[in-house]
């Protein structure tokens, strides 16, 4: 059986470091390695960023759904919300070539975290977007990070 963590956070840009410092607090105890726990970081503020920014056209609260899995010697974390379709996998990598100056607003943290991640996934069911972040595990000595046993 996966060890998880599930929570629910209001979409709203407020709720991004509580909602990383519930995944941060969880990792740790369970011996992450820092690359994990960056990166776990990372695609929660960008993912629910970009819900807020531009997910939503109404003034209704919305909710969402973040979920951590580690499945064998793997994080897999989920953000659902019920937002506009937003495939993260469409987006054109930016050009980093560019001078900072000349670069449009937007994409990088989303192309980082496509960058850093071992495989993403989206689906749309439900009437939500499902992004799937995975990450090894395995920290740079090749050996599986201890898990939490429970006790």
């Amino acid at each position: 059986m996966a060890d998880e963590l599930t929570f629910q956070i209001q979409a709203s840009f407020e709720a991004i470091q509580a909602a990383n410092e519930t995944a941060s607090r969880w990792l740790e105890d369970r011996n992450a390695p820092p690359k994990v726990q960056y990166l776990a970081n990372l695609a929660i503020e960008e993912l629910v960023t970009n819900c807020v920014k531009y997910g939503y056209e109404d003034s209704v609260a919305h909710t969402i759904d973040i979920k951590l899995q580690i499945l064998g010697d793997e994080l897999a974390l989920t953000v659902t919300d019920d937002g506009h379709p937003f495939n993260p996998l469409d987006l054109p990598a930016p050009d980093t070539q560019l001078p900072v100056d000349e670069r449009p607003i937007g994409r990088l943290g989303i192309h980082l975290v496509r960058q850093m991640s071992d495989h993403m996934d989206y689906v749309r069911a439900g009437g939500r977007n499902h992004v799937t972040v995975r990450k090894s595990m395995v920290d740079s000595t090749n050996r599986p990070a201890s898990r939490h046993d429970g006790s």
